[in-house]
């Protein structure tokens, strides 16, 4: 579900620095947008300290004050929102920064909303309450590639009432500044790498079979799928090299650039709905269903798969336009086998009794309106079935 107006079809107004070991001009950045800041990180995401207070320090030096808010655990709720609006509103910040993965991402999205508009969390995010007043601009941080969500303007929270994760999507909420610092993710383990890569993989397939993605999108899109592809080994198994992990923070921004314009899909969904229901996270949910999705899109979307084919190397000359598609499903499992990547919901202790809520909770998602055909619940439940 496109947030731009229908007479645009590409938008992307952040700013971004791309910069290995740039965290010290931090401060330097963010006086141009804002003078009293938050510094915002959930306890979970608070990763690589020493990185934090170098962006703090540099903070201090050149804004008038700086605050750093961690009374977040993990999930941010609306409960947790509210509250971190409020400290944001007393404390008189006219600028949020924030430092870390995706949950932070989610938080200081929502926050930036709350901090200036009447209304609470609840009220503002299912719609019963207007948006009336821009946002406290947001300068993003990621300690890890985030699969474009650092980019993008939409964000995730869970409801208080039935703890399930709603989604938001809003113009208004694209980040001021995106700053990118490969270095702060030198302390991410194989695993992390792993689902992570993946991850962008999927957030990039899912907005090229998007309804709406273009010529732009997709070349976007595809440019994360050969980045992702070339340097996912290389970044694990050289794990002190930046520049594999470089590579793969480029993907991810150029995921979050395909996706604000065209749209996240069903990966996104049922990942989001996952993480609700079960234990697992976004990262792994993600990577889990890929391959998944895939070929339950292949027929629909055979056109895109032979490009996507082409971004994983993949030889797709002398061979049918079906053929092609099938190679590009096959160029995603060879890195899966690779990295030994699971690829069943059972691997990671789901259970089949389990399957039925996610699928429920999956088609709610607005954002299924961009799907290249239409989804009827029984066949989302039937993907998970296969991917169990």
């Amino acid at each position: 579900m496109p947030v731009l107006p229908e007479w645009v079809n590409f938008h992307f107004p952040p700013k971004i620095h791309f910069e290995i070991d740039c965290t010290y001009k931090t401060g330097n950045f963010v006086k141009q947008i804002g003078s009293r800041i938050i510094l915002l990180s959930t306890q979970k995401e608070m990763e690589n300290p020493d990185e934090l207070t170098i962006i703090k320090t540099s903070l201090e030096k050149h804004c008038d004050g700086v605050i750093v808010y961690d009374d977040i655990e993990e999930i941010p709720s609306y409960k947790d929102l509210d509250s971190a609006a409020y400290f944001a509103r007393i404390a008189n910040a006219n600028c949020i920064v924030v430092y870390g993965s995706f949950e932070s991402i989610n938080a200081g999205k929502a926050i930036s909303i709350l901090a200036t508009n009447d209304g609470f969390a609840e009220e503002i995010f299912s719609g019963r309450k207007n948006i009336k007043n821009n946002p406290l601009p947001l300068v993003i941080i990621p300690t890890r590639p985030v699969m474009g969500n650092e980019a993008s303007p939409f964000f995730s929270v869970v409801d208080d009432r039935d703890r399930n994760r709603k989604y938001f999507a809003n113009e208004m909420i694209f980040p001021k500044l995106i700053i990118c610092d490969p270095k702060i993710s030198s302390g991410l383990s194989t695993t992390e790498i792993a689902k992570t890569g993946i991850a962008i993989l999927s957030a990039s397939v899912d907005s090229l079979l998007s309804k709406y993605s273009n010529e732009l999108t997709n070349s976007n899109a595809l440019r994360a799928i050969e980045l992702v592809s070339k340097n996912i080994v290389p970044a694990i198994r050289e794990l002190k090299s930046v520049a594999p992990k470089s590579a793969l923070y480029s993907a991810s921004i150029l995921a979050g650039i395909a996706q604000s314009v065209s749209s996240l899909g069903l990966c996104y969904a049922l990942s989001l709905s996952a993480t609700t229901i079960t234990n697992l996270d976004v990262f792994q949910s993600m990577s889990i269903l890929l391959p998944h999705v895939m070929e339950y899109n292949l027929t629909s979307s055979a056109g895109k798969y032979v490009l996507i084919a082409k971004a994983l190397d993949e030889d797709v000359s002398n061979i049918s336009v079906i053929e092609a598609a099938i190679k590009a499903v096959e160029g995603i499992r060879k890195i899966y086998l690779e990295l030994k990547i699971p690829q069943r919901l059972s691997e990671y202790e789901v259970k089949k009794i389990d399957l039925p809520g996610i699928a429920t909770l999956a088609s709610t998602y607005s954002f299924l309106d961009s799907l290249p055909r239409e989804l009827p619940k029984n066949e989302i439940e039937t993907i998970l079935v296969a991917a169990f």
